[in-house]
């Protein structure tokens, strides 16, 4: 049902809050795309330190790309020096879900120039003025799904996301086969390739319908608490939680991880690497050389984290003492 422009979801069950005045597509280099295309800008500012998936999309819209550098907080250098007019715009990413704070202060002057690339912060409130994209597939168990909140009025698409086909590695995970499923999941990221704006899948909208949300972020921001206890000391990347729901917890140490992460795949365990790409300036190169993305979602108890803790900090030992 459309209400007031929006492709609107019923979320009314359980402890579901998702933000319900968001358009909804199939995935959030959609959204972005079907943003961009209707603004019609020449002209958006990048961070040298982001996933690829967005860049095809802005070839296609001929749009011009110009990165700007962060720092090692992951912020912004130099935002000053990025020309902001009605033909352009500035993409920020609150990478990893830690940046909301940081980042509000940063669109206070001028939001409307701004896109918030909450990709990886399901659960970060919406800047009035600027424009957020958001990616609740990377927190909930669901196969598609992208939501963008904007003040400019979007057309939306007149199909739907067919996901009926991707949704087995999903279920394989429920089940504990994670890696029984990897495969199944590659094919399901590389059909959500297509930028071509469609609505959010009928299955991605029932499940999200039936997640506990508050349950999902009490238990990320429990695990994440536990990790950035243990791993204080050690990690060069300081990213208190305040009271954000994080999308995993970047231990970044002082040497290179490519060992280690071998070491855990031997052990079948299984972690992202955010993300190794041309465009990467030193802060981004650095950040996928050295840094661990542990996972915290709500499927691992505090015995799982402390057990996975224990394992990291064992094998980063064992690496280093050489």
């Amino acid at each position: 049902m459309a209400i007031g422009g929006y492709n609107q979801l019923s979320l009314t069950s359980l402890n579901t809050q998702l933000d319900v005045k968001a358009y909804r597509f199939q995935s959030a280099r959609s959204a972005l795309y079907a943003y961009l295309d209707t603004v019609k800008i020449k002209t958006l500012y990048v961070p040298n330190y982001i996933c690829d998936s967005i860049f095809p999309a802005l070839e296609s819209l001929n749009i011009n790309v110009i990165f700007y550098s962060i720092n090692e907080l992951l912020l912004p250098a130099n935002i000053s020096e990025c020309i902001s007019t009605h033909e352009s715009k500035i993409l920020v990413v609150n990478y990893f879900g830690l940046l909301s704070e940081q980042i509000k202060i940063l669109t206070t002057t001028k939001p409307e120039f701004f896109i918030v690339d909450n990709s990886q912060a399901l659960f970060c409130e919406h800047i009035e003025g600027t424009t957020s994209i958001y990616s609740p597939r990377k927190f909930l168990g669901i196969p598609d799904g992208g939501l963008l909140r904007t003040s400019i009025n979007i057309d939306m698409p007149d199909d739907c996301y067919d996901a009926s086909k991707n949704c087995g590695h999903l279920l394989l995970r429920a089940a504990g086969y994670v890696q029984a499923g990897y495969s199944q999941f590659l094919e399901a990221e590389q059909a959500l390739e297509c930028f071509i704006p469609k609505k959010m899948s009928v299955i991605s909208a029932f499940l999200i319908n039936c997640a506990d949300i508050n349950l999902i972020k009490e238990k990320r921001q429990r695990n994440y608490k536990i990790l950035y206890n243990k791993f204080k000391s050690l990690n060069q990347l300081q990213l208190p939680i305040n009271h954000q729901v994080p999308l995993c917890y970047p231990l970044k140490i002082s040497h290179g991880v490519e060992s280690v992460y071998k070491q855990l795949i031997d052990n079948a365990i299984y972690l992202p690497r955010y993300w190794q790409s041309e465009f990467s300036g030193e802060v981004g190169v650095d950040m996928f050389q050295n840094t661990l993305f542990l996972p915290i979602d709500e499927r691992l108890e505090e015995d799982d984290v402390q057990a996975l803790s224990d394992i990291i900090e064992q094998r980063i030992e064992n690496e280093y003492s050489r």
